[in-house]
């Protein structure tokens, strides 16, 4: 049987990343979830993974192996539906809350003012700039937080 994944807020229309995919052979309840937060020239870029203490070694090399896959790139049809997502994400939070583009722009490296010129920037995110990305983000240095029962957790030399 399927693990369940559990992602607090739902996303419109329950739309499902290949990370949240990563561990669905997980049993028991868990979560995973890309964490960016960034200002100016500095930020955090990572997994924020919650697991019951028997699978979360599994889950954590299931979700780390999906984000190590980008250096190599993505297909045509990937990056599409995953700008879709994101531009479905930035339509309904422009739409709820004008703060809802405040995050954009150190995804884009630029300050789009209206909901049309973040979807614009969106379109224009190539497979070459996300594999340049994700690339920059293997060579830096990693750190791993863990809270709750840590018996279970590899090791992050164990982990990379």
């Amino acid at each position: 049987s399927s693990g369940i994944n559990a992602e607090w807020p739902l996303r419109p229309g329950n739309l499902k990343t290949k990370l949240m995919s990563a561990a669905d052979h997980a049993q028991k309840p868990h979560s995973v979830q890309c964490l960016n937060i960034n200002y100016s020239d500095a930020g955090l870029f990572g997994l924020s993974v919650v697991a019951d203490s028997e699978e979360v070694g599994d889950v954590l090399h299931s979700s780390i192996g999906v984000m190590g896959s980008l250096k190599s790139g993505i297909s045509d049809e990937d990056l599409a539906a995953a700008k879709n997502k994101l531009k479905l994400e930035i339509a309904t939070q422009r739409e709820v809350s004008l703060m809802g583009l405040v995050g954009l722009d150190g995804l884009l490296s630029v300050s789009p003012s209206t909901t049309a010129q973040a979807l614009a920037a969106v379109d224009s995110i190539t497979s070459e700039e996300l594999a340049g990305m994700a690339k920059a983000i293997a060579k830096s240095s990693p750190i791993m937080v863990t809270l709750g029962n840590e018996k279970q957790v590899p090791a992050l030399k164990e982990l990379l």
